[in-house]
């Protein structure tokens, strides 16, 4: 009687589509359950689906009409987002994932941090702070452990002689098919072009517009060009 009851659902195209979705919206509840959300304020948005898989993650917002926008088969892991001012946004399209842990981190107002598509992280810390500024992460990026990339210093320096503050935040942008080995720190205005690598430990303050290089050291350098990487290793024989 069940295996003719079952027969009969999956033949009933509309009643089988009905359970499904039913099925879906109980895995997105139990998803859902694995947020640790705590928020405040007015407009707060926090965009999701039942495809993105949430494991021990928490949500903390203090502000007006912030918004976390996550597409399609996203997968989190003790990750932290954190949202202090108004007007933010943090941006994830389909297929990234944080394995290991790491926290999205946004002070001020007007701020953006947006990662594209298949893009991996094992633990980083990612911080856009003091207005309107941004961290811009490509396509099929492949990010390390201990790694941070921070648009500002969180505290002011200020120049004696002008009595005037000299660093602001700067944008971060990285392209598509970047790879960043473990402890790398990428500060303010830097950007790195496609294919390229930033070597195990390197502290990067300038940019580097050619595409398809080995970037190493502190301050990091330019130490091989006319490369490109693949995340599968690829033995010769």
């Amino acid at each position: 009687m069940i295996t003719n009851l079952k027969h009969k659902i999956k033949n009933n195209k509309s009643l089988f589509k009905y359970i499904m979705i039913l099925k879906n919206q109980k895995h997105r509840f139990t998803l859902k359950g694995r947020l640790n959300k705590n928020i405040t304020g007015k407009g707060n948005e926090i965009i999701s689906n039942q495809t993105t898989e949430f494991q021990n993650v928490k949500i903390r917002i203090k502000g007006n009409n912030n918004k976390i926008i996550i597409d399609d088969y996203c997968r989190f892991s003790n990750v932290t987002f954190f949202i202090q001012g108004d007007s933010n946004t943090i941006k994830i399209s389909s297929n990234v994932s944080f394995k290991r842990g790491g926290s999205i981190w946004i002070e001020d107002c007007n701020c953006l941090i947006e990662i594209k598509s298949h893009t991996t992280f094992e633990n980083v810390h990612l911080a856009a702070t003091e207005p309107n500024s941004k961290i811009i992460i490509g396509k099929n990026c492949m990010f390390a452990y201990d790694i941070d990339l921070r648009t500002g210093d969180s505290h002011s320096i200020i120049d004696t002689i002008t009595n005037k503050r000299i660093n602001y935040a700067k944008d971060i942008q990285i392209a598509d098919h970047v790879w960043l080995a473990a402890h790398c720190t990428i500060l303010k205005g830097v950007s790195i072009a496609e294919n390229s690598i930033v070597a195990t430990g390197s502290i990067v303050t300038s940019s580097f517009k050619k595409e398809g290089v080995i970037i190493g050291g502190n301050p990091a350098k330019e130490i091989k060009e006319n490369i490109n990487w693949n995340r599968e290793r690829i033995y010769d024989h």
